[in-house]
């Protein structure tokens, strides 16, 4: 009896894992579980529908296979409208008052803490950059 309980738990924890698509952004609060129970680097991108350089982001940068690649090895994204209440709050919270911006957090202790922030447009090859500045400053491997 005690074996099959734990196989349970096994393909129960298995299924629950694989349930998690790396490559998909979430709403603020199921990405900020799972960066905890998965041990991810969150980051929040506070955007705006009328924002011309998130945009851009959107277009030239966040869309590149490299970058996607990079957020879906190390990271779990936030997708956040900034005009949206949820959005509005959050941006308060975290001190994100223009888009685009980006904050990234890490679990620690059972909560999350800041690692870096960036504000604005930037090119693919800068954000790239950056990213792996936020891998090294928190350790363990890199994102590349």
């Amino acid at each position: 009896m005690r074996y099959i309980l734990f196989t349970a738990i096994g393909i129960f924890m298995a299924v629950h894992a694989q349930g998690v698509d790396f490559n998909r952004w979430y709403p603020y609060t199921q990405a900020s579980q799972y960066a905890q129970s998965h041990g991810r680097i969150l980051m929040v991108y506070f955007w705006g529908e009328a924002c011309p350089y998130c945009d851009q982001m959107n277009t030239h940068v966040l869309s590149d296979p490299r970058v996607s690649s990079i957020l879906e090895h190390r990271f779990v994204v936030a997708s956040v409208d900034s005009h949206s209440p949820e959005g509005r709050a959050l941006s308060a919270q975290m001190r994100a008052f223009g888009t685009p911006s980006f904050v990234f957090f890490v679990p620690q202790g059972g909560t999350l803490k800041e690692a870096g922030r960036l504000f604005g447009s930037r090119t693919r090859a800068q954000f790239l950059s950056e990213l792996q500045q936020i891998c090294t400053k928190v350790g363990g491997e890199g994102c590349g």
